[in-house]
């Protein structure tokens, strides 16, 4: 059945999102996932070229999630291991180094060659161009994917306002092969990086639910040991534990500077998210001070939204500008040594936190 389907694809590809599911069908005593990985994302990289279109109506960020399906099910026959991504992470950059260096030279003349106003290019019988030979693409390849780098090239560069189906598939094949570091800097990078609440709550759930889980896990192993277990295995499962709690701990009381931030990473230059931000420091100057110097140019110049009055502004100005140099003789000396620029920024706190009574 493989062998008939693999030549009939090669005249007729409409009919490959039904043998990917074939491949994978429970009826199939041995399961394909390498080869149906590799089929979905071929699709996923030609339908976002506009090269297919699928019979089913799937847009391409759907077929890259079903590759994500897959991935996350058979996360140890499809994808690499730390070590292997980690030197082919490394391999591809050193690679994209040189050819920058190089500039745009063909990498092989295999085939026929066809002169345009260019470098010579590999072109196929009927005299268009080739496509270049990718080993992830090729269904008959034993290689296995570099998942990480391909959530990252087709997936979060591409669909940058849809990254949390992608960050949160890239941390559970990391969870499904047992590598828990490495999906909690997942979860983590995510966080980070996200422009969208919809997004953040997504990882931030998921995030919350593997420490959960890693917590209930570790502590059902410490109700019923394992009879090898010595007492230094119990005492090391209790430290990883009390460690476990105190970073989920850390990560609930963190939410809401995390959202702050997806906020001032969307606009940077929201008054009213930074209030948020000063008050949610309460009176940790040093804090506060951290947060004003990271204020761009815009915010720190004071400039108001338009529908504050204009009289309005320069009474806060006329009123709490000369108590800025109280609040600067309360920083740090590393503070207080910055240049004038940014010390007059510092100003800012002191009008934040005073606002409020002048609004009432």
């Amino acid at each position: 059945m493989v062998s008939v389907y693999r030549r009939y694809l090669a005249v007729d590809p409409s009919v490959t999102e039904h043998y990917t599911s074939i491949l994978l069908s429970p009826a199939d005593s041995v399961p394909r996932p390498l080869e149906a990985a590799k089929l979905l994302l071929s699709l996923a990289r030609k339908a976002s070229r506009g090269e297919y279109v699928s019979p089913e109506g799937k847009s391409p960020y759907q077929i890259l999630g079903d590759f994500l399906d897959i991935v996350e099910q058979f996360s140890d026959e499809v994808g690499m291991d730390v070590d292997a991504t980690v030197e082919s992470n490394e391999a591809t950059a050193k690679a994209d180094t040189e050819a920058l260096g190089k500039g745009d030279q063909p990498t092989s003349t295999e085939g026929q060659l066809m002169r345009i106003d260019g470098p010579p290019v590999p072109a196929g019988a009927d005299g268009k161009a080739a496509p270049v030979y990718d080993e992830d693409e090729d269904p008959l390849s034993p290689r296995k994917l570099n998942v990480e780098r391909i959530v990252h090239k087709d997936g979060l560069e591409v669909y940058k306002d849809q990254a949390g189906r992608l960050w949160t598939g890239l941390a559970t094949y990391w969870i499904k092969r047992g590598e828990f570091d490495r999906a909690k800097s997942t979860f983590e990078a995510g966080i980070a990086t996200v422009l969208t609440i919809r997004d953040f709550t997504q990882i931030f759930d998921a995030y919350a639910e593997f420490c959960e889980s890693l917590i209930n896990a570790m502590m059902e192993s410490l109700e019923n040991p394992d009879e090898d277990e010595d007492d230094e295995d119990v005492k090391e499962t209790e430290r990883e534990l009390d460690v476990r709690m105190k970073e989920f701990e850390a990560l609930m009381d963190r939410r809401p500077f995390l959202v702050n931030d997806v906020l001032l990473r969307r606009n940077p230059n929201d008054v009213q998210e930074w209030e948020k931000r000063v008050a949610l420091w309460g009176d940790d100057d040093e804090k506060v001070s951290i947060a004003i110097l990271k204020l761009p140019r815009l915010t720190r110049t004071l400039r108001w939204p338009k529908h504050i009055p204009k009289h309005w502004r320069l009474s806060i100005r006329a009123r709490l500008l000369p108590t800025s140099t109280d609040f600067i003789s309360t920083l740090p000396s590393s503070t207080k040594k910055a240049d004038p620029q940014v010390r007059r920024t510092l100003s800012w706190t002191v009008l934040v936190k005073s606002s409020r009574k002048l609004r009432k």
